[in-house]
């Protein structure tokens, strides 16, 4: 009789060897093997599987089969047998949980119960599936934990706490099952499992493949079909510890090995690079220097070197820069199973971003969360919209979406909302409310030619069906504690106004997000809970956070996984990232019960042993492909990052035998040069060296037709900063500010003062009367109603802007005393004042607003409102500081009175005063040096004079543009 256990080295292919197997036991029956049923761990090597079945058939003339069923064993349980009750799906086993944890206030306290009920869930799901059933008394139950914990006989009220806890639910969830006359997962699992030895046939074989692990259930199953010849079983190791050695690659295998009663031969390495290995991850108590130099005398040539090599990254962006090169490298090469095996997300998304800039497709089987995709996003927008009174961001988001509206034609939707964003949320600076927007929204279409105001009203009709969509739920939001059912169905009738009930089911995420809320609503008849938005917002945030999505039909010659995901895979090459201790080990979910002795006392699994799978997974990629490449980084922002221990031991032991690290140095050599910078133009040649400072000519069809004073003092600034922002025109946008910012209190006590001395539109004022003591009062109440109204919009925004508020209204006070004193010898002469003038000899036209132009007795002044930082005096008369003179400037050709007086008027802290004032003799001087290098400068740059990055510390800490300049990079080269 063939052993119903096959113990195979690690770097065997098990699934080579299983269609061998396969093949060779049912020779007879060729080419029918429908009565063969092969279990795999993961599904996912089903195809390659089925195809090596093929290729061992043809060998022995058969060139087509009928192939065996394969599945995996959980799903070809649930298939097999039926169940006389209704099984719980995860959403009711939640719901059903919560319920009960609210019946017991008591054991919770002020605790979430969501958040206890996953724990719960857990820890059931793990006693369920091991056939662990508690006492019933809760005493009995306290003394073994009690017993568990070490303290028999003692005082052991502090166990209490856990005890009911666990006990209580327990019970009570239990009682729930069998009252309703349903089951758990686990529960109908066990059943059908014993069902499913009933309904084989005597004709019948199973073959299992890539399980280390089983529950005590399926061990019994098993071992009952190992008794009845109608089961193989094969494992992968290396070596056999005792069943006591728990962290060890091959502890796992041991222990199941144990359970089914199974004494195999230890399996030999395949060559000299498996037996390597074992002996690094032995644990023989021998000193590991003594091992290495063992190794070294009977391995003089260390066979790690060329097959295995470790690259550390200096930072997280490095390390994804040398997978994505590794990968391309390896593809060039002609490798076509290429794998990728990594525990940090993080990582694995920057590496997948790189590999498809390079036009590289990857299967992703691991996936992503739900909550990743694009079709959840929409609709947590859409939510978030409904929540916030359609605050600016998420509606923005929403309106672009490809999935809301699909009846609007798409550009021309996009081109209205773009209309909507520039026009009325930015220019007028309205963060939110439907309202608001119509109100804005007619407002801007009054100000267009009749034939786009027309085309805008269409936007209205969009604005009405955001309200109708959103009505279903809005009367939710703040209501008692309401069914799960009723918010689930108030949202499917708002997806619907929007038309996302039909664009999510087009989509493949789409379908899965509609997947869960169907699953949502299913599981809400038989539960009497009731729960608040914020609780349903929870509720449903969790179950896209926790199921994951996996594109259809990925096809391509790289494969990116976790390491759970590893078992049975064979690769041309392979790439393990992210081998830090952060991640493998890591830390894998434990239990929010019980410590690991007690988990052991119970039976339950503890830590260590799920760290054992994870080692054994490790160990097992080792010998996967002919090419490995470990990748770790070595820190982060400066600080040291721990390696995997498992890594750091193969390092150690290969350091000690063969003075060698595994390092590869050749791809650090390649990252350094920057020869591996992937380009969408590869005629062009690869830069060698760090550029230095950027320095460029600007052609003239590019330099602007106006400057401003602004622009000016950019250009003195940084030329290079001005060829940016003005020249290719890449300021950044204008955003939308919730919260009032210094210059928006600048722009606001501008307007104010405005008013207050002209005719403004929609505002009280002006205060017509010349200023005396005696209208003082008149005057300070007209500013105060000015201010109020200035400030009123900002107000409804947020409530904390009436600090802004005050501080002008505790300023306006010295404002009138100022002009008092300042009225006696001045009188206003104009407000807001813009202004264009040509500059002399040049195409450039001059502009700019003027706060205030008074006059006096020897001509016109000019004054610029500070509410923050004044220029200091010696910048003004160096002319580092520019706005004065240039207002000097701009101002002389427009009227016939003389310029006498610039001078910066501050209003902040508590004072108001003219604090740099430049006038008469000087002025006139610094108006003429002004213009004069103004002309120079411009004329240089129409030449074609290049303009360079200056690198002043000041301006660069304030610039928008580091992004393109990267003065750290070119300061560096320039220090150097």
């Amino acid at each position: 009789m063939a052993s119903p256990l096959l113990w195979l080295p690690y770097g065997e292919d098990a699934l080579v060897r299983l269609a061998e197997l396969v093949i060779a036991r049912h020779a007879a029956e060729l080419p029918k093997l429908s009565h063969v049923t092969i279990l795999l761990a993961s599904t996912q090597h089903s195809q390659r599987l089925r195809h090596l079945l093929w290729e061992k058939a043809a060998a022995r003339g058969h060139q087509a089969i009928l192939p065996p069923s394969i599945d995996s064993l959980g799903t070809w349980i649930q298939r097999r047998a039926a169940s006389p009750h209704v099984t719980l799906s995860p959403h009711q086993q939640e719901l059903l949980l919560v319920e009960a944890l609210i019946e017991h206030p008591y054991l919770y306290g002020e605790g979430s119960p969501w958040a206890l009920a996953d724990s719960l869930l857990e820890l059931f799901d793990e006693m369920a599936g091991r056939q662990i059933q508690l006492p019933a008394n809760l005493e009995d139950f306290l003394a073994q934990l009690a017993t568990a914990y070490g303290l028999p006989g003692q005082d052991n009220r502090g166990l209490f706490g856990e005890a009911q806890l666990v006990h209580t639910l327990w019970h009570a969830w239990h009682t729930q099952l069998q009252a309703s006359r349903i089951h758990d997962r686990q529960t109908s699992y066990l059943l059908k499992l014993t069902a499913s030895l009933s309904t084989l046939g005597a004709e019948e074989h199973i073959y299992l493949a890539g399980y280390n692990t089983l529950s005590p259930a399926e061990c019994h199953w098993l071992q009952t079909l190992f008794l009845r010849s109608q089961a193989t079983l094969l494992l992968q190791g290396a070596s056999c510890p005792a069943t006591d050695v728990v962290y060890h690659p091959d502890a796992p295998t041991a222990r199941l090995m144990a359970a089914l009663v199974q004494q195999p031969q230890t399996p030999e390495p395949i060559d000299d690079y498996g037996q390597v290995l074992t002996r690094i991850f032995t644990s023989d108590p021998q000193p590991l220097r003594e091992r290495a130099l063992d190794l070294r005398q009977q391995y003089p040539d260390s066979p790690l070197v060329g097959r295995l090599q470790v690259f550390a990254a200096g930072s997280a962006e490095t390390e994804a820069q040398a997978v994505d090169l590794q990968t391309r490298r390896w593809l060039l090469a002609g490798k076509r199973g290429i794998g990728i095996v990594t525990e940090n997300r993080r990582l694995a998304r920057r590496v997948r971003a790189l590999l498809e800039r390079a036009g590289i497709t990857l299967q992703d089987t691991a996936g992503w969360a739900l909550s990743t995709t694009s079709a959840a996003a929409v609709l947590e927008r859409w939510l978030q919209c409904v929540e916030e009174d359609f605050a600016h961001q998420p509606l923005l988001d929403l309106l672009k979406s490809p999935f809301v509206f699909p009846d609007w034609e798409r550009q021309d939707l996009l081109n209205k909302v773009y209309w909507f964003e520039q026009g009325v949320v930015l220019k007028d600076q309205i963060a939110r409310g439907l309202q608001r927007y119509r109100e804005h929204l007619r407002y801007r279409q009054h100000r267009l030619p009749a034939e786009m105001a027309a085309d805008m009203e269409a936007f209205h009709g969009l604005l009405d069906r955001l309200a109708q969509a959103a009505a279903p739920l809005e009367h939710l939001l703040d209501a008692k504690p309401q069914p799960p059912g009723l918010y689930l169905q108030a949202l499917q009738q708002s997806l619907e106004f929007l038309g996302l009930q039909q664009s999510l089911a087009q989509d493949a995420a789409g379908q899965r997000v509609l997947e869960e809320l169907q699953q949502l609503a299913a599981a809400v008849p038989n539960t009497s809970l009731r729960m608040s938005w914020m609780e349903f917002r929870a509720w449903l945030g969790r179950t896209l956070e926790r199921f994951n999505f996996q594109p259809p039909g990925q096809t391509g010659p790289v494969q990116l996984m976790s390491l759970a995901q590893s078992p049975l895979c064979r690769f041309d090459a392979l790439i393990i990232a992210g081998a830090e201790q952060e991640y493998l080990p890591g830390k894998p979910a434990g239990s929010a019960f019980f410590n690991d002795g007690v988990r052991a006392t119970l039976e339950l699994a503890t830590q260590p042993e799920r760290m054992a799978q994870r080692y054994q997974q490790f160990r097992a990629l080792l010998e996967t492909a002919d090419l490995i490449l470990i990748t770790h980084r070595s820190e982060q922002d400066g600080e040291e990052i721990a390696r995997s221990p498992w890594l750091e031991r193969i390092q150690a032991m290969h350091r000690i035998a063969y003075d060698d690290d595994l390092a590869d140095r050749e791809l650090g050599q390649f990252l350094a040069c920057g020869s591996a910078v992937q380009v969408t133009r590869p005629h062009l040649p690869l830069p060698t060296r760090t550029l230095p400072q950027p320095t460029t000519p600007v052609p003239p069809v590019l330099l602007p037709q106006t400057l401003s004073a602004s622009g000016y003092q950019q250009l003195m600034n940084c030329p290079y900063q001005f060829f940016a922002a003005r020249c290719l025109g890449l300021e950044p946008a204008e955003t939308i500010r919730e919260e009032l910012e210094k210059s928006d209190y600048g722009e606001r006590v501008h307007l104010c003062l405005q008013a207050f001395h002209s005719d403004v539109p929609h505002l009280p004022g002006p205060f017509r009367e010349p200023l005396n003591e005696t209208n003082k009062p008149r005057a300070l109440a007209c500013l105060q109603d000015i201010a109020a109204a200035v400030f009123s919009k900002d107000l409804e925004d947020n409530f904390l802007h009436r600090g802004w508020l005050k501080r002008w209204t505790d300023l306006i006070p010295h404002y009138l005393d100022w002009q008092l004193g300042h009225g006696q010898d001045w009188r206003l002469y104009a407000s807001e004042e813009k202004l264009s003038t040509s500059l002399p000899g040049t195409s450039l036209h001059l502009t700019g607003r003027l706060d205030r132009i008074d006059k006096g007795e020897a001509g016109l002044g000019i004054i610029d409102y500070k509410t923050g930082a004044v220029p200091k005096v010696a910048d003004v008369a160096s002319l580092e500081a520019v706005q004065l003179p240039f207002y000097a400037l701009l101002a002389e050709g427009e009227w016939d009175d003389r310029i006498t007086r610039c001078e910066y008027l501050s209003l902040d802290a508590q004072q108001v005063k003219s604090l740099v004032a430049v006038e008469h003799e000087e002025l006139a001087e610094l108006k003429e040096q002004n213009q004069t290098r103004l002309q120079e400068l411009w004329h240089a740059l129409t030449a074609g004079v290049a303009v360079t990055a200056w690198g002043d510390e000041d301006v660069c800490q304030r610039c928008d543009m580091s992004g393109l300049c990267r003065r750290q990079v070119w300061d560096q080269e320039l220090e150097g």
